[in-house]
């Protein structure tokens, strides 16, 4: 199997991780966690997991240099990522959280055109437009259905949410060129941990452990040590190959199978918007994807007419 196959079963495998993640963080809160006590727990376990594995193992220094990007990939990537991604989802429901996160892809392009990595074409700018109906349908129809309950808060955080995570994508690709995905992994939860620790460590005193169930105690096991230890892995490793926005195209598998596993669990239901505003997201992705097709058939072409011409 070559790098590339690796990097898009890795990425694959990671979305299956993220999406059921949405049916088991909302399992845990605010039923049994406060999403600030389930976020400390998940990031700094994670960290004690990624030094573990870092000093053993791999055992690489960094650039001084790098330290400051290293933060940055923290606060998009882990720490304010996984924050405001909790809080939005004690108000939301998982099939709503997956929807609006599959914006990723979109939110990716738009970040690299800005920062010159990219360009927005014509099809790209109305693929840009349908993905973001769907994440719009979604959002203002929580909130008019479920105002009372703070939906279109959720929605919104979890938008919030997702665009920082495709800030992480473009932040840390440069990073996991340079060092081992283990290292970097280490050092963006290390970092997240103890930026976070003074905020949201009376959380974790002030939490009933002894009144978790073991069904509680496996979804937790499963956030820290699956959607976060092995997910963020496959991530890193993925980045080594692939384009931030190629990565992040995997993410509109996303609500399929949160959707899936949230209904069978009884967290949700389904219904012709959730229907409707995923058909547009995915539409939305899908006429984005493709028009990186016809930009390298016109690079081809263009290359074989000068070619001919001399």
């Amino acid at each position: 199997m070559n790098g590339r196959i690796q990097a898009h079963t890795a990425i694959l495998f990671a979305n299956i991780l993220f999406a059921l993640n949405y049916s088991y963080s909302k399992s845990l809160i605010p039923g049994f966690l406060a999403p600030e006590a389930l976020c400390i727990a998940r990031i700094g376990c994670a960290a004690l997991v990624f030094a573990l594995v870092a000093v053993l193992w791999v055992r690489e220094r960094i650039r001084w240099r790098d330290l400051g990007w290293l933060a940055l990939a923290a606060l998009f990537g882990t720490g304010g990522n996984q924050y405001i991604f909790l809080q939005g989802l004690q108000y939301t429901s998982p099939v709503d959280a997956a929807i609006i996160s599959v914006t990723g892809p979109v939110l990716v392009l738009v970040i690299s055109a800005l920062l010159g990595r990219d360009r927005i074409t014509w099809l790209k700018s109305i693929g840009i437009a349908i993905g973001a109906s769907g994440a719009l349908l979604t959002i203002l129809y929580g909130g008019i259905a479920n105002f009372g309950s703070g939906h279109l808060t959720g929605n919104i955080l979890v938008f919030a949410a997702a665009l920082s995570y495709a800030s992480y994508l473009i932040v840390v690709k440069n990073l996991m060129m340079r060092y081992h995905p283990i290292t970097v992994t280490a050092w963006m939860f290390g970092l997240s941990t103890l930026a976070l620790l003074p905020f949201l460590g009376r959380s974790i005193v002030a939490t009933g452990w002894g009144d978790l169930t073991p069904a509680a105690w496996g979804s937790l096991a499963f956030v820290i040590l699956g959607a976060t230890v092995t997910a963020y892995l496959c991530v890193a490793g993925s980045l080594k190959k692939l384009k931030p926005t190629t990565v992040s195209i995997y993410t509109y598998l996303q609500p399929v199978i949160a959707s899936f596993v949230a209904i069978l669990r009884g967290q949700d239901k389904t219904d012709w918007v959730k229907i409707m505003a995923a058909l547009l997201v995915f539409a939305g992705v899908f006429i984005v994807t493709q028009s990186y097709r016809f930009e390298d058939k016109k690079i081809v072409n263009n290359s074989v007419d000068n070619s001919s011409s001399r």
